[in-house]
């Protein structure tokens, strides 16, 4: 058995405890920090190793807010620091999963620089030619999603585990066989 890097309390607390923030300080991010996350989505895994995306990274308020009207849940892109703009290549599932992948890594590299994230979605075909035409996204990806960033604004009420809640385990989880607990 290896000996963890670091100590798996931190690790699974820091798992446990990301949440997505929609509303942040105006503070702008370091690029020495947008660069980090650049890294960790770089050497995220991809289906077969693939790595079907390129990423823009936005961080003119004014860009970021055409991006905020450009789908259903993409509001809060209006009030982020920068925000990473996800395009894919291809349509298989994998893309999707390939998608989601990067965008949690992101989130959890973000947080531990100090620095809220959230995930938006360009959920139509309409709202993904409005992005691709707004940052000249060629017609081979598809810009699915966007990583917002910023520094979380703590004097704004934000969802919060208690608020949400979480199922029990008991509810969500069975072993060996559906419904065994």
């Amino acid at each position: 058995m290896s000996t963890p890097e670091f100590p798996p309390e931190s690790a699974l607390a820091a798992l446990r405890s990301l949440r997505q923030s929609r509303r942040f300080l105006p503070d702008p991010i370091a690029r020495e920090h947008l660069e980090q996350l650049l890294e960790v989505a770089r050497w995220t895994g991809s289906a077969k190793n693939t790595q079907p995306w390129h990423l823009i990274v936005v961080t003119d308020p004014a860009t970021n807010q055409a991006l905020a009207d450009a789908g259903a849940f993409t509001a809060f892109l209006g009030g982020v620091a920068a925000s990473i703009v996800v395009a894919l290549e291809g349509e298989a599932r994998s893309v999707a999963y390939d998608d989601g992948r990067l965008q949690e890594r992101v989130m959890l590299a973000a947080r531990a620089l100090g620095i809220g994230s959230g995930t938006a979605w360009f959920g139509t075909a309409e709202n993904r030619q409005q992005v691709r035409e707004l940052l000249g996204i060629p017609a081979h990806l598809d810009p699915w999603s966007a990583i917002g960033l910023g520094y979380t604004d703590t004097s704004q009420e934000q969802a919060s585990p208690q608020l949400s809640g979480r199922k029990p385990l008991a509810e969500i989880v069975s072993w060996e066989r559906y419904g065994e607990h």
